[in-house]
């Protein structure tokens, strides 16, 4: 069973986190009919506030735990690295310290990491979680830490976050080949559990739906650079002439396939991927991005979190970012 926690007696109660928050710790006045609603709720869940973790969480450390997903092959590491200096550069001014740690996409190394960041190590978290559901990592987290999601958003999660319009960068880029003339487009794409992956799979669909061999268009595999260059055998099978690649490293093989059975891009087919990473530029063809501002979900990220530290009690801000098409060679 898992332990009870202050979110619960107030949903019993039928009053706020906070009223319950003031009744324990009597930090502002509450009505008798309302202390008489959230201390029964306490005994009727058998609550036990826990006086020594607040105490402790008194004490500040000035130290903002960001948790990221990178695998040893993502090169999206780019992308959390820019998000990492808007962070550090905008906490730095407040005075505070950023620990960056690496889940590399396992969820037990990512409860690992949540569970050491606690409020005697840091005054916040930051996550790109992996998780796919938020009642999976919520048991792990501690009461009234402050957390911001940042990149992608599990089911049942409404929180503290910041996140790219993945939807809209996704649609504009499929629009965008259209109006270039394309007419068979494909999608490749992995994971389409994470949000993110979802939101562009979704962007696709939306603007090719009455196309009737849409879903043999659609490829979806591991986030593998293997994976990606076997896609790109099966786009040319089909005789596509365009393909949106979701995931930066299944583009890196499909990019070396076309390459290396000459096959002409955009002549061809033309390339579409999301973030703008180094390779993207200096390879040739040029590739045509959908650029993500990582350097502004960290200034947001850190915004948030330190507004959650400075008033615990307001209503979640969920910040949702632009990203931009960036238009090169390969299309």
């Amino acid at each position: 069973m898992s332990k009870v926690k202050i979110k619960d007696v107030a949903k019993v109660a039928g009053v706020s986190t906070a009223t319950v928050s003031h009744v324990i710790n009597k930090t502002r006045y509450v009505s008798d009919e309302t202390t008489d609603r959230v201390l029964h709720a306490m005994k009727q869940l058998n609550y036990r506030p826990n006086h020594a973790a607040r105490s402790l969480r008194s004490s500040k450390t000035n130290t903002i735990g960001f948790i990221i997903p990178v695998h040893k092959e993502d090169t999206s590491k780019t992308f959390f690295m820019s998000i990492a200096e808007g962070l550090e550069e905008t906490l730095r001014k407040r005075g505070y310290h950023v620990i960056i740690s690496n889940s590399k996409e396992d969820f037990e190394h990512e409860i690992e990491q949540v569970q050491l960041l606690n409020h005697q190590i840091t005054d916040g978290i930051i996550l790109a979680t992996t998780c796919h559901d938020f009642d999976e990592l919520k048991d792990y987290l501690e009461e009234d830490h402050p957390l911001v999601l940042i990149d992608r958003i599990p089911n049942g999660y409404d929180g503290d976050s910041v996140t790219i319009d993945s939807y809209r960068g996704t649609v504009e880029a499929i629009q965008y080949l259209k109006e270039s003339g394309y007419r068979r487009i494909g999608f490749a794409g992995a994971d389409i559990s994470i949000s993110t992956a979802k939101e562009r799979l979704k962007g696709f669909r939306d603007v090719l739906q009455p196309e009737a061999d849409l879903e043999d268009r659609i490829f979806i595999s591991r986030p593998t650079y293997e994976d990606g260059y076997q896609i790109a055998s099966k786009l040319i099978e089909q005789g596509l002439d365009a393909v949106f690649s979701a995931n930066n490293v299944l583009t890196t093989g499909i990019m070396h396939y076309l390459v290396e059975h000459d096959i002409l891009i955009p002549e061809d087919i033309a390339v579409i991927t999301f973030d703008n990473t180094e390779w993207t530029q200096i390879i040739s063809p040029s590739v045509t991005v959908v650029e993500q501002p990582a350097y502004q979900m960290g200034v947001e990220a850190a915004n948030i979190i330190l507004e959650r530290i400075e008033s615990p009690d307001n209503e979640p801000i969920q910040t949702v970012l632009k990203p931009t098409l960036i238009k090169r060679k390969s299309t």
